[in-house]
């Protein structure tokens, strides 16, 4: 800033009357001389400039180097009184010594005050959560200083009216640096603005060895009965041994010891809550070295809801006592109906949480029933479980079915085909030696079981020739193809493209409606005449590039010698196209340590067919079978097995399938592109998937929940668990209700926050719902909440002081809520046993650290570095317009006197 600066400028064209004055004062000239003239002139023309500048408001502008200081000194609860005794006597000490031109002090804790001095400081009246603190005085609680929270926020603004302007400004922070009210970062931009250099001093907390409860949490919309996991978090000051455990109602719900670390842990107490509505949840920490007790409980309320209920849907009533009578143990109201009852009384699934559907049979389900159950699910949230069994294939399943679009699989064909012709080719080479020939006949064998006397079978084994080890022929009595099959034998090297020519040539003429090749082989064929031998890889590529770039898709014949003579001289792609048009599709099953999967893959893709790789030969029968069943459209398999778990869900966490006993069939089906398969039957074949459908769950489990094929479930502990885990994952978590609403606090304040639909689901707006809020004296209030967004609408509340007994928060009936609405939301209450200053944390540094550098100030400084002057004070503007003023009237003066005044001197006359 310069020197002297002026407040405007328009004065400046006043000097535009200065030629005028000379002009003026010549053309008026007396008797005086021309020199008393000029000198005149001079005169008048300084004293208008100088006019001109006292019009201006100049301000002399004088820099100020001498420091202000204010001391922000936290008396919270959180702080050591031996800290707070050696600071005050700090300050002092460094008055004295660098005797800054003013001193302030900010007392702060919940709220802060501006004193004078540090004798001001020791006599500050004081509370602790509402009880005053005895210093030797009888202070009066009134406008006293709460030590139960720290509110740095209201210490800073407070500490920027402590400053003499156009000072230097220290502002120096005793704290920890543990906000729980306000936020600092709200005065930052105003210390900034007023160049207040902040020097932290990081304090000394009250507390060392310390634990206690930060936070009960449970899962939202807990129902009656619910297992659920409520989670407890516990910081310790440091590490130390020490038992948590949870009542409720009296009740002990759980003990756990544990060997805390400095910082949070978090234990998980399985627990279930039998009463409907609140439940007051109590933690208590007991740890080794405790210094103090006041935080070692806490209490949460958790809202349960009535137990769910579902509608269960059996076409075997007799059968349906062992799955309700399970999830009646499980805490689960059940009603059972059969499908009758379902398509004709639309009312049942009024209430309902979710609806099971047992072994039903597809023309028993209506259009409307769907239409009702889909409607229940994507727009209700409701949950819709489909369990199979018997009834669920035949030619009246469920494929391309309205139910079938609900859930979360696809079943494979339901009628069975009787008209079939199948070809087995087996690679019998060399490669194909000792056990995987075995399986190899043990896959034919398991094939040969799985189809009709009327179906036809051919098995062609084949190295460099195909040959006929079971000709095309009616399965018949099976005998005499078993003998035969046994009888296969391995030599030779192989030839894929002459096994397919053949068995080309074996189904081209057949009169059958399903025309299929099976194909095992490790895909390591023999190369095409005259080139060497490549890898598997580089002959499948081979065959797939040139069947790409050959418009005619032609490539060199991959003919062996020996080959029949009336091979297509195309190759494979000839010979696929030959079995396209024929209507023969080919499936492919790759075996081996390095099997050519290209080759393998390209032939079933071209072909119509799949593609399998087995990975172990061991799984080489169950692809077979597997593939068969596809083919003759059974979608059931009877035999035992374990299920294998695919997937993570809350519906099978804790259940030990390994362990129980086997199940004993399933229905084939496919998974849906967005579907969680969850547990597996066999390799690939889904046994429990779920999906999202809409607001609601929908869930397909493939094998039955009665005593067929779960005969040996019935009886086993996990059965009634999975199922309840099933039902509990899949019903809707707000239970029809209109209204959504929570409280939580937020520091001294109590969030409401309330949201509202109609029967539809759509927001409810423009409705002014109240609250009544019950205090722990038994004081109520109505407090009336604001729409903030739409359909919900929300509040804040101060707490006040806490206290032992809850805080009580009840909706009150008014217009937009029923009496109706308001009984089934319930009531919600609220803990506030203890602030959160009585959590004592150790000093936050990075905090203090970062509120320094922003503003200029240091971290921790030396004394000296505080009260050094580094010419950051302000100016002292100091305006001087009146002295130019009387410089002007002076010289206006003066050149009065040089023009009147009479310069001769005076002639004397003789008497």
């Amino acid at each position: 800033m310069p020197p002297i600066s002026f407040a405007v400028t328009w004065p400046l064209w006043l000097l535009a009357g200065l030629p005028l004055v000379w002009v003026l004062a010549w053309n008026h000239r007396s008797a005086i001389s021309r020199r008393r003239v000029a000198g005149a002139s001079l005169l008048r023309s300084a004293a208008l400039s100088l006019l001109c500048i006292a019009l201006m408001s100049p301000t002399l502008n004088q820099r100020v180097d001498e420091v202000s200081v204010v001391y922000a000194v936290d008396i919270s609860h959180s702080i050591s009184p031996a800290f707070l005794r050696a600071a005050l006597d700090w300050t002092g000490e460094a008055n004295r010594r660098y005797q800054p031109a003013q001193v302030r002090y900010v007392v702060f804790a919940d709220k802060a005050k501006l004193v004078n001095s540090a004798q001001d400081v020791a006599s500050m009246e004081i509370t602790a959560e509402g009880e005053p603190v005895d210093r030797g005085t009888a202070p009066t609680t009134a406008g006293a200083i709460d030590q139960g929270a720290t509110n740095l926020e209201s210490a800073l603004m407070t500490s920027v009216f402590g400053f003499a302007p156009d000072h230097a400004k220290r502002l120096v922070l005793l704290s920890d640096g543990n906000q729980t009210e306000g936020d600092l970062w709200r005065a930052l931009p105003r210390l900034q603005a007023e160049n207040i250099r902040v020097f932290s001093i990081p304090a000394a907390v009250s507390v060392h060895s310390d634990a206690w409860i930060e936070a009960v949490t449970a899962p939202d919309d807990i129902r009656q009965q619910e297992p659920v996991l409520i989670k407890v978090r516990v910081f310790s000051r440091t590490a130390t041994r020490a038992r948590i455990q949870m009542m409720s109602s009296g009740k002990l719900l759980g003990t756990q010891f544990a060997e805390l670390s400095p910082g949070t842990s978090q234990f998980s107490f399985p627990a279930r809550l039998g009463k409907p509505g609140a439940n007051d949840i109590t933690v208590q920490v007991f740890a080794q070295a405790d210094q103090f007790a006041h935080n070692d409980a806490l209490s949460e309320t958790i809202w349960v809801g009535p137990r769910p209920k579902v509608l269960y849907v059996e076409a075997s009533p007799e059968s349906a006592s062992h799955l309700a009578d399970a999830l009646t143990r499980q805490g689960i109201e059940v009603k059972v109906a059969n499908t009758e009852q379902l398509a004709g009384e639309p009312a049942l699934l009024d209430g309902m949480d979710a609806v099971i559907l047992s072994d039903i049979r597809a023309r028993s389900i209506d259009t409307a029933t769907t239409r009702r159950l889909e409607t229940f699910v994507r727009d209700l949230g409701g949950g819709l479980i489909f369990a199979a069994g018997e009834n669920t294939y035949g030619k009246d399943g469920f494929s391309r079915s309205a139910l079938e679009r609900l859930l979360p699989v696809k079943f494979e064909a339901q009628r069975k085909r009787q008209d079939l012709d199948l070809v087995l080719l087996i690679d019998r080479s060399h490669s194909m030696r000792g056990r995987k020939l075995e399986l190899a006949k043990a896959a034919a064998l398991a094939t040969l079981d799985l189809l009709d006397k009327e179906h036809r079978l051919a098995l062609v084994a084949f190295d460099s020739t195909p040959h006929d080890v079971v000709p095309l022929a009616a399965v018949g009595s099976k005998r005499r193809a078993e003998d035969l099959i046994r009888s296969m034998t391995s030599s030779g090297q192989t030839n894929i493209f002459n096994g397919l020519w053949h068995a080309h040539r074996l189904l081209q003429a057949s009169p059958a409606k399903t025309k299929h090749i099976i194909l095992l082989s490790d895909g390591r064929t023999a190369p095409p005449q005259g080139e060497a031998v490549r890898s598997s890889s580089e002959q499948a590529m081979e065959i797939i590039r040139r069947a790409r770039e050959d418009p005619l898709r032609r490539t060199d014949a991959a003919i062996a010698p020996n080959a029949p003579d009336d091979v297509p001289t195309g190759g494979y792609p000839e010979l696929l196209d030959k079995l396209v048009a024929a209507k023969i599709t080919l499936t492919t099953v790759a075996l081996g340590d390095n099997p050519n999967v290209e080759l393998m893959a390209y032939l079933a893709s071209a072909a119509g067919g799949k593609n399998y790789v087995a990975e172990r030969d061991s799984e080489i029968p169950g692809l077979f079978v597997a593939e068969t069943r596809r083919l003759v459209g059974q979608s059931i398999v009877e035999e035992p097995f374990h299920p294998i778990v695919k997937g993570s869900s809350p519906s099978i966490a804790g259940v030990d399938f390994a362990a129980g006993p086997q199940l004993k069939g399933f229905v084939l089906s496919k998974p849906k592109k967005f579907s969680d398969v969850v547990l597996e039957a066999k390799k690939g074949q889904p046994l429990l998937a779920e999906t999202r459908y809409g607001l609601g769950k929908t869930v397909a489990f493939l094998s039955d929940v009665k005593n067929r094929w779960s005969a040996d479930w019935i009886d086993w502990s996990g059965y009634g668990q999975l199922w309840g885990q099933v039902v509990r994952d899949s019903i809707r978590r707000d239970h029809g209700a209109a209204l959504q609403w929570r409280v939580t606090r937020e520091g001294r304040e109590a969030v409401i926050a309330l949201r509202m639909f109609d029967p539809e689901g759509a927001y409810r707006n423009g409705l002014s719902p109240k609250v009544r809020v019950g205090s722990p004296d038994g004081q109520s209030v109505v407090i009336p909440l604001r729409q903030v967004a739409p359909g919900e609408y929300r509040t804040r509340i101060s707490l006040g002081n806490s206290g032992a007994a809850p805080f009580r928060f009840e909706l009150v009936e008014g217009p937009g809520l029923s009496k109706r609405d308001v009984a089934r939301a319930g009531i919600r209450k609220m803990f506030y046993a203890y602030p959160d200053e009585y959590r004592v944390l150790p000093a936050n540094l990075e905090l203090l650290r970062v509120i320094a550098e922003a503003t200029g100030g240091s971290f921790a400084p030396k004394t000296a570095d505080i009260f050094t002057k580094p010419r950051d004070g302000g100016t002292l503007a100091k305006p001087v317009w009146q002295y130019f003023a009387l410089a002007a009237l002076f010289l206006f003066l003066l050149d009065i006197l040089v023009r009147r005044a009479s310069w001769r001197k005076p002639i004397s006359r003789l008497a």
